[in-house]
């Protein structure tokens, strides 16, 4: 058998002391992680005035908590914390030995647990680590203690009681002095008397103290603290047993969907939240929500929301106000929050569309494009064919008129321009995250607003239109500790060139006048203001969004259950509430938009985009410095024919990439291709000449609108369109 030195035995217990000793000075001296002994504090949001518009409790304690530095503390109210609790606070360690004799010899007397002796150190020790200590007595002691020690080496006194007197356990699940004195005397805790001072102060022991016990308490407190005679007892007494009901929030607040969005968006948040919402402005708006709902109820319309940008920041956007829906707690629809709901955007996606055009494909406002009937591929058995909301074609127009007047043909035919991705692309960039499924799943409807698309969304992407193609985040407010919340990141859309010209397309009161000739318009006004509305299909969604100098505004109305409304447009239902929402906000202010320097204004004539004569159906257009047509109007105008001379033949039918199946049961003679070809073209003997051609079939001239049936065998097969003998369009196809 082994047996084990004489000088290691010996050595044995100082090493176990030395372990032990280090294990002990590791701990007392390991750093304490503040967010432990700080803790959270309810989350309040404050709107821009500084009113209290919600306060949440706080997520670990479930009650509510603010935060105050010591500094801002009444003197007389730290002094009668210190009188109740612990008085020589400033003088011990952590832990009191005499408050500890001393309730120890009052527990013995009276058989029974009385006294505790905590110190205040201890009492925050507790609070902090409530999750980690033990669930036996004196084991929960021993740490308290020693916790205690650790807190006052690591931390010094005046820390130690502003962590203590700020989430200190008190009456009605209140944390702290300054939550609960909002909670019994409504009032801060730098503006109550002595006398509530106290009554606070007394509470921290005996949260359900009776009334009796809660007077002689008070009086012994007072007498160590003042000489005086307390003012108005029974007063004090029913301010702290019976206090006014609390509300987290006002029944008839008009906030509550951008309180809930916080709430949901920043998990973490906590502290005093200073917004950008005007509480008095979002009041106002959702007044008139209600009151033009009430009117466009008759039209099946049940909901509304509406969201207003601040175009005042250099970088970031102040969200202003945000009405979700027409009344919170009205329905469970009412909670939805229709800024944030994704909708289909009908035509308000199209400046986006058309700026994306002049920059990628050099287009310019005066550029001639057509609305004529065509047809795309939608898949291998069905043609797209887009409609005009009228059901009628203008022919060709200016993308000013175009885009201006809302034709849904042009659109299609400029999203093939630049193509489906290029599209889908640039909503991607511009925070459209909610398009999870490929550009092709979207297709050139995509043009027309079937991606879908959010109230904030939109609002930001007129906000960079309005402030030269840059996208900014939306600016929320600043937390508790100045730093901004923010939603969206920043990035530029389109070139401040292009930014321009779509603002000055969107703020031409004759070209929108155009687009519903003869009835009210809810979208002219005194002063400059860029608009554009969207419809979606069947008239489930009406959006108007626009911009003056300094603001931007958007609307939607429709009805969260996607029930279609009876013909609410973009321009005649959410218009309305636009209309009125920009009033307010401008009030007795003119804006205007201004010329960019170099920029100038020149007379073109509208059929063909180029310099008018004198005899031209003419408009103005603007210009960047080399962006000037250098051509004047050929067109002979007052003639049979008078549109644009470079007018070209189409194929409406095949589309492109068109598959025809041939069905067995039924015989080849009625299944042909329907062949279709567009062309309202000039007649005179200078005219250029047109043909087609089918395969290697003969070539036929183009004088007309054309239609026929063609049969075809099995295969691929083309159809080419010539400019004499100079081919200019192909269209592929099969038939299977």
């Amino acid at each position: 058998m082994m047996t084990v030195p004489l000088k290691i035995r010996a050595i044995a217990p100082r090493a176990a002391a030395l372990a032990a000793a280090a294990v002990i000075i590791i701990f007392l001296v390991w750093p304490v992680s503040s967010d432990r002994i700080q803790g959270t504090v309810s989350l309040r949001i404050l709107s821009r005035e500084g009113t209290v518009l919600r306060q949440f409790c706080t997520p670990g304690e479930g009650a509510y908590a603010q935060w105050v530095d010591l500094k801002e503390y009444p003197p007389y109210l730290v002094r009668a914390v210190l009188a109740a609790e612990d008085r020589r606070f400033y003088y011990h360690p952590g832990i009191d030995p005499v408050a500890i004799c001393r309730a120890t010899l009052q527990n013995i007397r009276s058989r029974r647990i009385v006294s505790g002796g905590s110190t205040i150190t201890q009492q925050l020790a507790r609070i902090a680590w409530r999750d980690a200590l033990p669930a036996n007595k004196f084991l929960r002691k021993m740490c308290e203690l020693a916790l205690a020690l650790k807190l006052e080496l690591s931390t010094s006194k005046d820390r130690i009681l502003e962590y203590y007197l700020n989430r200190v356990s008190l009456k009605y699940n209140q944390a702290g002095f300054p939550a609960a004195a909002k909670r019994i005397f409504n009032r801060d805790i730098r503006f109550l008397t002595r006398e509530e001072h106290t009554a606070l102060a007394i509470l921290i022991r005996q949260n359900a103290v009776t009334e009796e016990k809660f007077d002689a308490r008070f009086l012994m407190l007072w007498k160590k603290l003042t000489a005086g005679t307390p003012r108005d007892l029974p007063s004090l007494r029913q301010a702290v047993f019976a206090p006014p009901p609390f509300r987290a929030q006002r029944d008839d607040s008009t906030t509550l969907h951008f309180e809930s969005w916080i709430r949901a968006a920043n998990p973490g948040l906590d502290g005093d939240v200073r917004t950008c919402i005007y509480e008095n402005c979002n009041e106002k708006i959702h007044r008139i929500v209600n009151s033009e709902l009430l009117f466009l109820e008759r039209y099946d319309a049940e909901n509304a929301a509406v969201i207003v940008l601040d175009l005042s920041g250099k970088e970031k956007l102040p969200l202003i106000a945000m009405v979700g829906s027409r009344n919170f707690n009205g329905s469970i629809d009412g909670q939805v929050n229709g800024c944030l709901a994704v909708r289909q955007a009908g035509s308000a996606l199209k400046p986006l569309l058309y700026a994306l055009a002049m920059d990628e494909k050099g287009y310019l406002p005066n550029t001639i494009i057509y609305d004529r009937e065509l047809g795309y591929p939608a898949d291998q058995e069905e043609t797209y064919l887009p409609k005009n909301y009228d059901l009628s074609y203008w022919g060709p127009l200016t993308i000013r008129e175009a885009l201006g007047a809302s034709r849904n043909v042009p659109a299609v035919s400029m999203i093939r321009a630049v193509g489906v991705p290029v599209f889908y692309n640039l909503l991607v960039r511009a925070g459209f995250d909610h398009m999870t499924s490929g550009p092709d799943h979207y297709g050139h409807g995509l043009a027309l607003g079937t991606g879908g698309a959010s109230l904030m969304q939109m609002a930001r992407v007129y906000a960079a239109i309005a402030q030269g193609g840059i996208l900014k985040p939306v600016v929320v407010g600043k937390d508790r500790r100045g730093c901004p919340i923010t939603v969206g990141s920043s990035g530029r859309l389109m070139t401040e060139k292009t930014a321009h010209y779509i603002t000055n397309i969107l703020s031409d009161r004759e070209i929108r006048r155009r687009s519903s000739p003869g009835s009210r318009s809810f979208l002219d006004f005194p002063f400059d203001v860029a608009v554009k509305t969207g419809t979606s299909k069947d008239y489930r969604d009406a959006w108007t969004l626009g911009f003056t100098t300094r603001h931007i505004v958007g609307v939607w109305v429709g009805n969260f259950s996607g029930r279609p409304m009876k013909r609410i447009s973009g321009a005649w239902g959410s218009g309305r509430i636009f209309h009125q929402v920009m009033r307010l906000l401008t009030g007795k202010e003119r804006p205007h938009f201004t010329k960019p320097d170099g920029y100038v204004d020149i007379k073109l004539c509208r059929m063909s985009g180029l310099r008018a004569r004198t005899e031209c159906p003419s408009y103005r257009e603007i210009f960047a410095p080399g962006d000037l047509p250098t051509r004047s109007c050929p067109v002979k105008h007052g003639t049979f024919h008078t549109y644009n001379p470079d007018d070209i033949p189409t194929v409406v039918s095949p589309a492109q990439g068109e598959a025809f199946v041939i069905d067995p049961l039924i015989s080849r003679e009625r299944q042909a291709v329907p062949l279709k070809i567009s062309y309202r073209g000039d007649y005179s003997l200078k005219a250029k000449r047109y043909y087609y051609r089918i395969d290697n079939g003969t070539k036929k001239q183009v004088t007309s609108d054309l239609e026929e049936p063609v049969l075809l065998q099995r295969g691929r097969h083309e159809i080419v369109l010539y400019e004499g003998s100079t081919a200019i369009d192909t269209v592929v196809f099969s038939v299977e």
